[in-house]
């Protein structure tokens, strides 16, 4: 599934044992191969790991907090 900046999506994230399902706004469109741009780097929490083989998201949650969620599990959020 393919999104566009500015759709609304929704994921489940897991720590430990505990699940939480997130929704946000998708900030930023990375390209297959690529790492979020260093604007987006700097505002992860969290380490970002390496690139992947397909296109991600940068998906934004709240005022300020970023999340590189796995593309299989994004779901688009009706308006």
């Amino acid at each position: 599934m393919s999104f566009k900046i500015g759709d609304r999506v929704t994921w489940k994230s897991q720590a430990s044992s505990y699940v939480k399902v997130k929704t946000g706004v998708i900030e930023a469109i990375v390209p297959a191969g690529h790492l979020p741009s260093a604007e987006f780097q700097r505002l992860f929490r969290h380490g970002i790991g390496g690139p992947r083989d397909h296109e991600s998201y940068v998906v934004r949650v709240r005022q300020a907090t970023y999340y590189w969620p796995r593309v299989k599990g994004l779901e688009r959020v009706s308006p």
